[in-house]
C-alpha cells in the first residue's frame, strides 16, 4: 500500500513515490496474460499492488480464484487446462472420468502436482543457516540451498564429455544437514544419464562446517540461484525441447516464490562440451545470464546458495520423450501454458488478421526436407495441386535449417493454419502453432506415436497418411545399424488427390475452430464462445 507523507513542502517528492511504487506493471514479470492471472491469484502480496495500482488491468481477475491445476485449493473449471478426452480410452482405464484424471497425471499440470506431493527432504537444517535437501520421487527433481560441489578432479579430465555417471564421487557433493541415508539410497534406482539425478546425489554427504559465503571449503560462492541442466540431443527439436519443456514444468514444480518465473537465474550444463545450437536462442526465454557449463567451474569447489536440480528428458514416465498417454484424450494445460511462455518471452508477434475478406484464405505450410531420406519425390506436384484447389489456399514451402534463424521459424509457424511435413524432428514446430491450426504428417514412416501423441498433448488437430497403396516407397529403405529394411530411411511420393483430400479435411477443422472464427472479426461475437477461448486471454 502507498503511504504519502503529508507534508506540503514533500508535495513534489510524495507525487514521484507515488508513481513509483502505486502503479504496478505486468512487463517486469514478462509473462503472457494467462500466466499473470495465474500469478496474481498465486501471490497476493503482488495481488495487493494491483489492487493499489491506478493502471493494473488484471483487477477483474483478482480474486476470481483461476489457478494453474496443481494447487491444493484449484478447482477444475478454474484451473489452466482444457483437456477433455472425447476419444475411447481403449481399456486404459474403467471411465471417463478417470481417463480425463489419468491423462491430466500423465502430461498435464497434474504431472506438476504429483511432482510437488512426492517431494520428501533428504537432508534437513537443524538451525538457521545449514543446509537443505529435498527431491521428487527416484530424485527425478531435486532442490537445496547452500549446497557443496567439489569440481577439483574435473581439471584432469581432458576429454570434453556428456551423458557421464561419474563426475561426482563420494563426498563432493553435500552439506551441514541432518542426511537421510536410507530415503536418499531408497530413491537412487533410475540410475541413467538422463533419467533421474540419483548418479549425483548418491554421493551427497554431510559436512561438518556451515556452507556460506565465508567458508573456507567454497572456492566459488553462487549467490543467484541456479539450474542445473542434463540435456538431450541439441542438434535435434523433438530431443532438445525435451529440456525446455521439462525446466519449464520444473518452475512450476519449484514455484513457492514470487520470483518463480525470473530470468535473472544461472543456467548450468552438465557436461564439459560449449554449447551449440541453432534452437539455443530458447535459453532466453529462462535466464538473461550467459549459459555455463562444467568447465565454468573446473579445479574448483563450488557452493550455492539456491540450487534446482530440474527433471529431466528421458524420466521413466516423464514429459514427454517415449512416454505411454491414455488413449482419447487430448490439450494438456502445461503444453499450451509452454507454448504461450516461450513465444512470449521470444517475442514472437501473434497472429493477427490482414485480410479482412468475407472468406479468408487459409495459410498452409510445407516443410521440404533437403536431407538423404524421408524426402517427397514429388513435392512440386502437391504444392501446384494445393496452389490449383478452388478452396483458394495460400501455400508457402520452406526449408528449415540450422542456418535459419528460429525466430524466424517460430514467426512463420505462427502465421501458419496448415502445417505439412514428413516424419522427423522439424514437425516439433507444431508446438507453436495458433491453437486453431492442423498438423498433417504427410507419412509417419510406421513410427505412429510419435507427433500424433504430441499433437494431442499440445491440443493441435492431427492427420496423417493412411491409404498405403496411394504412396510409392522408394525402396524398402536400409537401416545405417544392420542394413535391415526401414520405412524412415528412403524416400515417397504421394497420390495427389488424395493428398488434398487430407488436406481440405484440415482446413475444415480450421474453418470450423471457434478460435480461428474469433480471430476474424467479420465473424459475430455469438457465434466465438467455447472452452477454446481462455477468458483470461485479455
Amino acid at each position: 500500500m502507498c503511504i504519502v507523507e503529508a507534508r506540503f513542502t514533500f508535495f513534489i517528492s510524495v507525487l514521484i513515490l507515488k508513481e513509483v511504487f502505486c502503479e504496478w506493471s505486468p512487463k517486469t514479470l514478462d509473462l503472457p496474460h494467462s500466466h499473470v492471472t495465474r500469478f496474481l491469484n498465486t501471490f497476493k502480496d503482488e495481488a495487493q499492488k494491483c489492487h493499489n495500482s491506478n493502471s493494473c488491468i488484471y483487477k477483474n481477475v483478482l480474486d476470481t480464484g483461476l489457478c494453474w491445476g496443481y494447487e491444493t485449493n484449484c478447482l477444475q473449471h478454474l484451473g489452466y487446462s482444457s483437456a477433455h478426452c472425447p476419444g475411447d480410452h481403449k481399456g486404459w482405464v474403467n471411465s471417463k472420468s478417470q481417463q480425463l484424471q489419468t491423462f491430466v497425471s500423465q502430461a498435464d499440470f497434474g504431472f506438476v502436482k504429483q511432482q510437488i506431493i512426492s517431494k520428501t527432504t533428504m537432508c534437513e537444517p537443524t538451525t538457521d543457516g545449514e543446509s537443505f535437501l529435498e527431491c521428487s520421487n527416484y530424485l527425478q527433481f531435486c532442490r537445496g540451498k547452500n549446497l557443496y560441489l567439489d569440481f577439483r578432479d574435473l581439471a584432469a579430465r581432458k576429454e570434453s564429455f556428456r551423458y557421464k555417471m561419474d563426475v561426482l564421487k563420494k563426498g563432493q557433493i553435500g552439506g551441514k544437514c541432518k542426511l537421510n541415508k536410507f530415503r536418499l539410497q531408497s530413491e537412487a534406482t533410475h540410475q541413467s544419464p538422463l533419467q533421474s539425478w540419483a548418479p549425483e546425489m548418491q554421493h551427497f554427504e554431510e559436512l561438518p562446517e556451515l556452507v556460506n559465503e565465508q567458508s573456507k571449503i567454497c572456492d566459488v560462492w553462487i549467490d543467484k540461484p541456479t539450474f542445473v541442466m542434463k540435456i538431450d540431443a541439441t542438434v535435434n527439436m523433438y530431443h532438445h525441447f525435451c529440456d525446455f519443456l521439462n525446466l519449464y514444468t520444473s518452475l512450476h514444480v519449484n514455484g513457492t516464490y514470487s520470483e518463480m518465473f525470473s530470468r535473472d537465474i544461472n543456467i548450468l550444463i552438465w557436461e564439459t562440451y560449449t554449447y551449440y545450437s541453432n534452437f539455443g536462442i530458447t535459453w532466453s526465454a529462462f535466464t538473461q545470464n550467459p549459459l555455463m557449463n562444467l568447465r565454468t567451474f573446473q579445479g574448483k569447489r563450488v557452493c550455492f546458495r539456491e540450487v534446482v536440480f530440474p527433471l529431466l528428458p528421458r524420466m521413466i514416465f516423464g514429459l514427454y520423450y517415449n512416454t505411454p498417454i491414455v488413449w482419447g484424450c487430448k490439450e494438456s494445460g502445461l503444453f499450451h501454458a509452454f507454448s504461450r511462455f516461450v513465444l512470449h518471452r521470444l517475442k514472437i508477434p501473434k497472429r493477427s488478421v490482414t485480410d479482412h475478406i468475407e472468406k479468408p484464405k487459409i495459410k498452409i505450410l510445407l516443410l521440404s526436407r533437403n536431407t538423404q531420406y524421408r524426402r517427397i519425390l514429388n513435392e512440386q506436384a502437391l504444392l501446384d495441386t494445393l496452389r490449383s484447389s478452388p478452396h483458394q489456399y495460400s501455400v508457402k514451402r520452406v526449408e528449415f535449417t540450422h542456418e535459419t534463424d528460429f525466430r524466424h521459424q517460430l514467426q512463420m509457424i505462427q502465421d501458419t493454419d496448415i502445417f505439412i511435413g514428413m516424419h522427423g524432428a522439424g514437425l516439433t514446430h507444431l508446438l507453436f502453432l495458433p491453437d486453431w491450426a492442423a498438423v498433417f504428417e504427410l507419412y509417419n514412416c510406421g513410427d505412429e506415436h510419435c507427433y500424433a501423441d504430441l499433437a494431442r498433448l499440445r491440443g493441435i488437430h492431427y492427420q496423417t497418411w493412411t491409404n498405403h497403396v496411394k504412396l510409392n516407397q522408394q525402396d524398402e529403405g536400409h537401416h545405417p545399424s544392420d542394413g535391415g529394411p526401414h520405412a524412415k530411411f528412403t524416400n515417397y511420393s504421394f497420390d495427389t488427390e488424395e493428398f488434398l483430400r487430407i488436406v481440405d479435411l484440415a482446413a475444415n477443422h480450421v474453418a470450423n475452430h471457434p478460435a480461428y472464427r474469433h480471430m476474424h472479426s467479420h465473424i459475430p461475437e455469438s457465434a466465438t464462445s467455447s472452452k477454446h477461448l481462455k477468458s483470461d486471454e485479455l
